[in-house]
């Protein structure tokens, strides 16, 4: 059993599966006491927590389960004050939780909109604004890992704009959250993950253009990453997004990177604009 992360605790949320459960028992596995934060139950009527809470306690670790929903400020807090009570602190935190719907805009619905904005957005904010609290109190800095996905910038395939538009907000309140906290010693960093879950259950390779297709979609190799994050050696390391995928991992540029800038002195005429843009590559 390694020793990175002896005397911390980590929150996870969606941590009863797939991605979730790997990043509880790496971080188990490095000493960290873990909360499994997720409120899903199983077709026997099984708590999802309290199954890889067993699976911790099994291999020598500890961990305790939370039921309580990401997608209010009340219930996230709810979810903080169980590391607290339990193991007097938190110091790790990891908004996994995420649901999916793969629906056209002119499909979906508002409560679907609502559902998907509550629980990636939502949840985010909610237990982010917990965690962040705590972590300023304790004076010890701390580390905060979100979920996006690649699929916030489609290149293709944007399975659903309510999914690619709350993991684009993701992204922005990532890179916000870091700015806002990096004088508190509290590091926000980003995950993009390819692997095979219960939201996205395909087993082929996936890639996208500068993306090689994946070699492994395992969940399990998602965790690395994450634990690295939480390190004192990746107490520097903040405000980044980072891909991973089986033995891969990419650094992502920031969106909003000039592709192309051009000026001229004074205002722009629309036929002016109409020759300028006829001659830029775009695609």
């Amino acid at each position: 059993m390694g020793q990175k992360l002896i005397g911390k605790v980590a929150v996870i949320t969606g941590g009863g599966g797939g991605i979730g459960r790997g990043v509880v028992l790496a971080m188990s596995a490095e000493g960290a006491s873990v909360v499994v934060a997720d409120a899903g139950v199983k077709p026997d009527g099984t708590k999802a927590a309290d199954v890889v809470v067993a699976e911790v306690k099994k291999l020598g670790g500890q961990a305790v389960s939370s039921y309580d929903s990401v997608t209010t400020i009340i219930s996230a807090e709810k979810i903080i004050d169980t590391a607290v009570k339990n193991f007097g602190r938190v110091d790790i935190v990891v908004n996994c939780a995420g649901n999916f719907l793969p629906a056209a805009t002119v499909d979906t619905t508002q409560e679907q909109w609502d559902a998907i904005m509550a629980v990636h957005l939502g949840g985010h904010f909610a237990v982010s604004r917990a965690a962040a609290r705590q972590m300023i109190k304790q004076k010890s800095g701390g580390s905060i890992t979100n979920f996006s996905s690649l699929v916030a910038f489609p290149a293709f395939d944007p399975r659903g704009t309510s999914y690619s538009t709350a993991k684009a907000g993701v992204m922005g309140f990532t890179s916000a959250l870091a700015f806002e906290l990096k004088e508190q010693g509290i590091r926000v960093n980003c995950i993009f993950p390819q692997a095979t879950t219960q939201l996205f259950a395909g087993t082929n390779p996936r890639g996208r253009p500068g993306i090689p297709a994946t070699t492994s979609l395992d969940p399990g190799d998602i965790a690395p990453v994450i634990v690295f994050f939480a390190t004192d050696e990746g107490k520097n390391v903040t405000g980044q997004f980072v891909y991973a995928a089986g033995g891969d991992f990419s650094v992502l540029d920031r969106p909003l990177k000039p592709k192309v800038f051009v000026r001229k002195m004074g205002k722009w005429t629309v036929d002016e604009l109409v020759k300028v843009f006829a001659g830029l590559n775009l695609e």
